[in-house]
This record gives C-alpha cells, structure tokens and sequence, in this order.
C-alpha cells in the first residue's frame, strides 16, 4: 500500500512536479522506486518525522489505529506545523475505538451491529447472541479476531486480549466503500469492493479484496456514516456488511485512512489521477477539481474487477 501511494503520487504528470520522499526502517533492505528514501532508526521515527515533515508541502501518514499510534503521530505532525493530507486525531481517535464508534452511530441512527466491550480472560456473557465475533477494540486487518460459538468458546489466544469487543455474528458480504473527504465534509465515492475473508480454526483472515463490485443503494446507507464525524479527510474507508437480498448496509468499521484498496483503484483509474484527486481535496484556491472527484467512482466502476492480495500484492483480473 505504501509503495502504491508513493507511486501514484510520484506518476502525477500536471505540472508542478511532485518529489515524493519516503521514510524507511532502517532495518529494512533497500526499497527502490520513483521516490528518494530517508532512513529511520528504531526509535527515531517521530523525532525524523517532526524534522522531515514541516518542510514538506504535504504529508501522507501511512499506519494503524492499533494502540494510538496513527493519533499519536498525526497529533505530533500538526502540533509541529505539518500540512496532514489526513483525518485530525480526534476522529482517529473515535474510528479507531469499536466501543465508541458503535455508540456513535447507534446514535446517529446508522445500522451497526450491538457490541459490548469485555475481558476476555474473565469470560463472555451467556446473555449474549451466539454465534459472535471477538475482536481488539483498536484492531485492524482482521486481526486477532473470532468467531465464538457460545459463551464457553473463548479461544486461547483470545485471553492475551487486556479488553475486547464482542458483536452478533451478522450475515452479509464483507464489503468495504473508499472515499475522499475534503476538509469541509464533502465525501467523494472513489469505489465499492468486496472483501475476501477466510475462517480458519476459528480465526478470521483477511485474504484481500476485489473490486469493484455492484452495491445499488449501498451508497446512501453508508456515506451518513462518514458524515456524521467531524474532522475525517483524506482517504477514508468503510467497511460493511451487504445484504444483497435486503439491498441493506450494515456499518461495521470506518477507517479514518488509506487501506489496501488503494492498490486496486489507483491500478483502475491511471497512473496520478488518485493522488491528484486526494491533492484537489485541499486546493483551496479552486475548492478542488469537482469534475475529477465526482467521476472517479464512474472512471473505476466501468472496469471488470480486479483482486489484490492481503498486504497489497497486486493479482490482475479477477476469475469468476
């Protein structure tokens, strides 16, 4: 996912030229690509990023909610005057807590499954909906989560979990909705895909995604979930359950920055027309490209669907 956003905002051909920096462990083996490389020590990453990221005139941050520390550095970055192409901590901060964003948006009338947050080692209620899934509260890829059968079902490596969240198992295809979303709230539909999830022994796995995929009247069930947070931007993903049956959403997660469908959509749309769109975001002399935005879920819908892998590998077309 990295190297396809540095890419694609290294392919942007409009004038003025884009230089892209990337920042790379320095433990890593060399990544080469369109792109200058800055070398960052274990335990230097946001002592470098407060020196590196002012002096640029944007900055992608590219990392999971998981424990804080996609909040903690966007709040880090603003606070030493970086111009962020990202949501604000705070609405990291709700996304990226399961508990509160099913609380928010039972609120804001958006269907989500209930969810209940617990200890996993002290057990699950047996007052609850079987099947059901146990999951971080601050999780992400599908990580560490279950599908529980009944209250005793607690699997083992679930009790490492200092707190969880527990939902109804609830049918429905694993879908996933990409936006771009100016400062002002404005939420551009980039495209629909489908999510390949997998249970093995019980565990969920994220296998990758297809896309795009047909959901008529997904749409307007689903962007009210981005427009009801203040301070979302940038790329925005929302994960979903879709009733095809029902033609009914179910909002599971949002993802308050870039996700591995950027792969296949930036494959879809051309080399820059995704980075550009993202930029157009927040050109505040012209309030952005209207006609690019609009018609970037129109220029990607068109195509016959493509798959691309769990860490972004990128698969071709995909079979029937």
């Amino acid at each position: 996912m990295r190297r396809a956003i540095a890419a694609d905002y290294a392919a942007i051909s409009e004038p003025p030229s884009i230089q892209v920096i990337v920042t790379l462990d320095s433990r890593l083996p060399a990544d080469r690509g369109p792109w200058t490389v800055e070398r960052v020590a274990a335990g230097e990453a946001i002592h470098r990023l407060r020196r590196l990221a002012p002096s640029a005139d944007f900055t992608v941050l590219i990392a999971p909610e998981t424990t804080g520390v996609l909040a903690q550095l966007t709040r880090a970055l603003r606070d030493s005057g970086t111009h962020l192409l990202g949501s604000t901590p705070e609405a990291i901060e709700l996304t990226g807590d399961k508990t509160r964003l099913a609380a928010w948006l039972k609120i804001a009338g958006i269907d989500t499954p209930p969810t209940r947050t617990l200890i996993p080692a002290a057990g699950l209620p047996a007052d609850w909906k079987y099947p059901a899934v146990l999951k971080p509260v601050d999780g992400a890829g599908s990580l560490n989560t279950y599908l529980v059968a009944d209250h005793r079902s607690v699997p083992f490596e679930a009790n490492t979990m200092p707190v969880a969240v527990l939902q109804p198992f609830t049918s429905g295809e694993p879908m996933s909705a990409s936006f771009l979303v100016g400062e002002n709230g404005e939420a551009f539909l980039i495209g629909i895909g489908a999510q390949r999830m997998r249970i093995r022994d019980g565990r969920f796995e994220y296998q990758g995604g297809t896309l795009p995929v047909s959901c008529p009247g997904a749409l307007a069930q689903v962007q009210p979930a981005i427009a009801s947070i203040a301070g979302l931007h940038g790329f925005v993903g929302v994960d979903f359950l879709w009733d095809f049956e029902r033609q009914h959403a179910t909002v599971l997660e949002i993802n308050p920055r870039p996700t591995t469908s950027y792969v296949g959509l930036s494959r879809l749309l051309g080399p820059g027309i995704l980075a550009r769109a993202w930029l157009e975001l927040y050109d505040t002399a012209t309030l952005g490209n209207r006609a690019l935005l609009s018609g970037l879920a129109e220029r990607v819908h068109r195509h016959l669907p493509v798959s691309f892998d769990f860490d972004g590998t990128w698969l071709g077309t995909a079979k029937n």
